[in-house]
């Protein structure tokens, strides 16, 4: 704020306007609904004071072309109609950044007239740039953030608008990006503590683990749009893609293994139609994962996955290693321990993408399998042989049935 306000950014100036009590901020006139100020508002009184003003109007023009020049700032894209029809729609007014401490005590004074404090939005902006380090070392490391996460609410004007020209007036790099998120509904209505219409989260992570709920959340939610949460869901996803898709793939196999293959993964000796077509959906599902992760399609990434997983129990069908199992012809132990192996290293292939979204229970899987751990993705997608020998851990229930009533 010194900086700005030596460098002429921030002026003195008298205002006249109409100031809500309740939301403590100023409100104009085209915000009344049929002629009354919402209920929001509260009490509204027209005051006249003499306040600090940031030159936010002198930068429209620059913030319109950047946003416009840049069609990837913004996520999801449709997201950057909504703040040049802003822009665009009748000129900015300069941004009121100060109260008079006559009026409003407990803000942060401002370092050059100790009479007024600043307020929103420029205190609460100014917070992503000293977090960052701002005014120290560690400033240039950890600036400019890849990706500013931000709430479709308040996008427009406070991250859109005053955000990046505030740091163009202070002659810093905007965020790569800005992505920005919807809602979660609930019944078809936001969720708010006001209204009621809330679920703790801490509840479910208690009952079914972290990354149950971690896999819930970001199963459903598609980046940029409002999604629906409730407790039906969340009990549909737990007990349908977790409890029976993945928690019984990995007990069938480690329960077979045990059986079978003396408690090891063995060697795969048999690469015939079954196995072939595990693999082409593997390569088929690999090409898309990533591009998915990285485009913020999250949920589409892990429907992919879980394709796959679905994917390694019809193997199993066709396979029927517990079928194989009562012969002693050798063809047929060889396609045992085949299917055992593929199974294993299938499943090792599918939890490692798994493991940005649950981090534990892919650990978990892959010391189950005789997986060693990773820190980058390089060398962990390619189909393999490095699990044979490995031992097989004891039986578990990954997904255990919560407890009825």
């Amino acid at each position: 704020m010194q900086k700005l306000f030596d460098e002429g950014q921030i002026y003195k100036a008298d205002y006249n306007g109409y100031y809500s009590q309740r939301q403590e901020q100023f409100v104009t006139e085209k915000e009344k609904v049929d002629g009354k100020w919402p209920e929001i508002f509260g009490e509204v009184e027209e005051v006249v004071e003499t306040n600090y003003f940031f030159k936010l109007a002198q930068y429209q023009d620059w913030l319109i072309e950047t946003i416009e020049q840049n069609p990837e700032m913004i996520y999801p894209r449709f997201r950057s109609a909504d703040v040049l029809q802003f822009l665009k729609k009748e000129p900015l007014n300069d941004l009121c950044i100060s109260r008079p401490k006559s009026r409003l005590e407990w803000g942060i004074e401002l370092p050059f007239d100790s009479e007024y404090v600043t307020y929103v939005w420029f205190d609460a902006l100014t917070n992503y740039i000293t977090a960052a380090g701002y005014g120290t070392d560690e400033f240039e490391k950890n600036w400019p953030a890849d990706y500013h996460v931000i709430g479709k609410d308040i996008l427009v004007p406070p991250h859109a608008v005053y955000w990046p020209i505030m740091l163009k007036a202070l002659n810093l790099e905007l965020p790569k990006h800005f992505l920005v998120h919807g809602w979660w509904l609930s019944s078809g209505a936001k969720m708010s503590k006001s209204t009621g219409e809330v679920v703790d989260p801490l509840d479910l992570i208690e009952q079914f683990g972290t990354d149950a709920f971690r896999y819930f959340v970001t199963r459903e939610m598609n980046v940029g749009q409002d999604s629906e949460f409730s407790i039906e869901l969340f009990m549909s996803r737990y007990n349908s893609d977790l409890a029976n898709d993945l928690g019984n793939l990995v007990s069938r196999l480690l329960n077979m293994g045990s059986r079978y293959s003396e408690g090891k993964v063995p060697a795969a000796s048999v690469d015939e139609q079954p196995e072939k077509d595990l693999k082409g959906l593997w390569l088929k599902t690999q090409d898309e994962l990533i591009p998915l992760f990285e485009g913020f399609q999250f949920h589409k990434a892990l429907d992919r996955i879980f394709t796959f997983i679905s994917g390694i129990n019809k193997y199993a069908e066709t396979r029927a290693p517990w079928q194989l199992a009562k012969s002693d012809a050798p063809e047929d132990q060889a396609k045992l321990q085949t299917s055992l192996a593929t199974m294993a290293e299938a499943l090792r292939l599918g939890v490692v993408m798994l493991t940005p979204v649950m981090p534990e229970i892919s650990d978990k899987i892959r010391g189950l399998v005789g997986a060693d751990n990773f820190d980058r993705l390089e060398g962990q997608l390619e189909w393999g042989n490095t699990l044979e020998g490995k031992a097989l851990g004891e039986k578990t229930i990954l997904f255990p049935r919560p407890e009825k009533n």
